[in-house]
């Protein structure tokens, strides 16, 4: 078990005023959002922050192992980390330039499909259109050739960790859209002036700096078994070092993947449970890459057998820490989404990160000699899909059964700015209840 800095005396006693579920990045902002009050934050994993999670090497490089940059329009993750005084550096990276198709034939392809999206991309209407909830990526490719399937299946992939048969059209316009923040190209965008940034450090500095601003109790290693609301407290039963025991809590703040909410949280009203059962994730495995300066070389890491067949980078390497790493050094934040993520999921990680710089070095022969490191992390709820209906069950994810109130990247947009939302959202509930109640506490 760890913990942080506490606002309480007792760590250990109960109840408090809001249990939050999940240290990710909508778990923790509302848990700094409710900073006033009692919070505890509990988490699985190892370490806080969900897939913001980085590692800083003595240089003073890091390597990601998820979430990268922040776009321009991100505004709630600029705001928050100007309220914890973060440092945002330029990225180098311009988040557009992965639209860019290959050869010319695929252009030429892709041109009368891409005609087609901008047109529906032109033409607002309800997210939960049947026209654009209701139908697949795959559905609405019916009669492209099978380079245009292949080119939105990557596409799907990368962004989504998708298939085109598990993505809507909704969803397909939405990340093809304007830095993915609405589908429709009618829709004026807000933009911070400053471009397009990262986190120096890592993007975990930014959740780290969360949890430590919101004072709350921070558990870690700490897996949550059930949770059930009955005469006007919520148990919260945990597993973690120390054995099982329950947490009291007068809210609750889900934070936790979909499925496993459904899982865990008793008595939910039928909707919700089919909501919830209906949400899907991709999963992803991270292997940052991380290289040293010119002039500096290492002992090459120990290799072991690899898939000869499998694909141990799925983004090009396109994603990767600001500067001129050629000469530099630096980190290629290198990841395997959903489909090929799966054919090598349950290898031993020295396997994979053996075939990670294998690929690396094929790709960057005049770089293999200065890798120093490889992380590895599996991330089993990478994304939730934009699958087709998910936009008619938005109302039912979001809201609130009794005190229990819920959050994260299935209930808002699939990156930092929607998770940051949708906590700060679940804590203005939790707030609007205690206003109601006449509990201020």
């Amino acid at each position: 078990m760890a913990a942080t800095a506490s606002n309480r005396t007792d760590p250990m006693s109960s109840p408090y005023d809001v249990a939050v579920l999940g240290a990710g990045v909508a778990g923790l902002t509302a848990a700094y959002r409710l900073r006033d009050l009692d919070v505890i934050v509990i988490d699985a994993d190892s370490h806080v922050g969900g897939r913001t999670l980085s590692q800083q090497f003595d240089d003073g490089s890091w390597a990601n192992f998820a979430a990268q940059y922040v776009s321009n329009d991100k505004l709630k993750v600029f705001e928050l980390a100007d309220e914890l005084d973060l440092d945002l550096i330029p990225s180098g990276f311009h988040s557009d330039s992965s639209r860019v198709a290959g050869n010319d034939d695929l252009k030429r392809a892709l041109a009368p499909w891409l005609e087609k999206l901008n047109d529906e991309m032109a033409r607002p209407r309800p997210a939960d259109a049947a026209e654009l909830d209701g139908l697949t990526v795959a559905e609405w490719l019916e009669g492209a050739p099978d380079s245009v399937h292949d080119y939105f299946e990557l596409w799907c992939g990368q962004l989504l960790f998708a298939s085109n048969m598990e993505t809507s059209l909704h969803g397909l316009m939405l990340v093809w859209g304007d830095q993915r923040v609405t589908p429709f190209t009618t829709e004026q965008v807000p933009r911070s002036n400053r471009g397009e940034v990262v986190f120096k450090g890592g993007t975990n500095t930014f959740t780290r700096a969360l949890a430590k601003a919101s004072g709350a109790t921070i558990e870690t290693e700490t897996l949550v078994i059930a949770v059930e609301e009955s005469e006007g407290l919520c148990r919260v039963v945990v597993e973690g070092p120390s054995g099982d025991r329950t947490i009291e809590a007068r809210h609750v703040i889900s934070a936790l993947p979909g499925t496993v909410a459904r899982d865990v949280i008793r008595h939910l009203p039928p909707a919700k449970v089919k909501a919830l059962s209906r949400v899907r994730y991709g999963c992803n495995i991270a292997t940052p890459i991380s290289v040293l300066p010119e002039g500096q070389t290492v002992e090459p890491l120990p290799l072991v057998p690899s898939r000869h067949s499998a694909i141990y980078c799925s983004n090009d390497y396109v994603l990767r820490t600001p500067g001129d790493i050629a000469r530099d050094g630096g980190c290629f934040h290198a990841y395997i989404h959903d489909s090929h993520a799966r054919v090598v999921w349950d290898d031993d990680p020295a396997s994979i990160r053996s075939g990670a710089w294998r690929s690396f070095a094929a790709a960057f022969p005049e770089l293999a000699d200065r890798v120093h490191h490889i992380g590895f992390k599996r991330w089993r709820h990478a994304l939730p899909h934009r699958h087709a209906g998910r936009m008619a069950d938005e109302e039912v994810l979001k809201a609130s059964c009794g005190a229990i109130h819920f959050c994260g990247d299935y209930t808002w947009t699939s990156n930092m700015d929607g998770a940051a939302r949708s906590g700060e959202a679940a804590a203005q509930r939790v707030r609007d209840t205690l206003s109601t109640s006449g509990n201020p506490t």
